[in-house]
């Protein structure tokens, strides 16, 4: 989820970058990317994807082995047990000819982040903090919601429909970013802000009714959820 904003008042546009955030089985760096193979591995027209994540100095496959033999029937021969399939890597799994027809995928960054505009044809990116990190994000807003002059921002994510060793997240319940003048955010409890919202929120839009300014949180399979500011 991305939004633009001049969250900093010079004139230049700057951006909200929502992410998968850091409460999660998967941790990305630039050595230790997060990679997903997208293949019709077994060539029967249906394309499968495979995450790997590292554990230690090891990229591993995240399915588990029944999970994978249903996807690719053909690799039941190969893992009858499952000591067979135990510490094996994408590249003990499949062929080269295999993963080079593979499109190959890879997250070095899981953090929620801003970016914003020098000016000067670049960017300067920074994270939010830490309470912004606890879910994956799916849903930005950015205004001046305490009229202090300052951009301030709200997000919002959870993510329901995830396999049972990832376990689903759910940590979020809408979080308030404070502006402040050094260009940073901080992060304000449920119970100053007033924005507490459980469940997926999938957006965040403004309404102007009767001359009040609303904020509408979109919920999956919910209700509407409004907040004035």
């Amino acid at each position: 989820m991305i939004i633009a904003k001049d969250l900093n008042g010079d004139g230049y546009e700057d951006f909200v970058l929502g992410n998968h955030g850091l409460n999660s089985l998967f941790k990305a760096s630039a050595e230790r990317p997060v990679t997903m193979y997208v293949n019709d591995f077994d060539m029967n027209g249906s394309v499968e994807q495979i995450i790997c994540a590292f554990n230690g100095d090891t990229s591993y496959p995240v399915v588990m082995k029944d999970e994978l033999i249903t996807q690719i029937p053909l690799l039941e021969r190969k893992y009858q047990r499952f000591e067979d399939y135990k510490e094996q890597t994408i590249e003990d799994i499949f062929s080269p000819e295999v993963l080079q027809r593979a499109v190959k995928l890879q997250a070095r960054l899981l953090q929620n982040c801003t970016m914003i505009n020098t000016g000067s044809g670049s960017f300067t990116l920074g994270y939010l903090p830490v309470e912004a990190q606890f879910s994956p994000v799916y849903a930005i807003a950015a205004d001046d919601f305490d009229d202090d002059g300052i951009c301030d921002i709200v997000i919002g994510g959870n993510q329901y429909k995830a396999k049972p060793q990832t376990g689903i997240y759910d940590a979020s319940y809408g979080l308030f970013l404070k502006g402040r003048a050094d260009g940073t955010w901080k992060a304000v409890s449920s119970e100053k802000s007033g924005i507490f919202t459980r469940g997926q929120i999938r957006d965040l839009k403004f309404l102007d009714i009767n001359g009040k300014r609303i904020m509408t949180v979109v919920r999956n399979n919910d209700k509407l959820q409004f907040y004035e500011y």
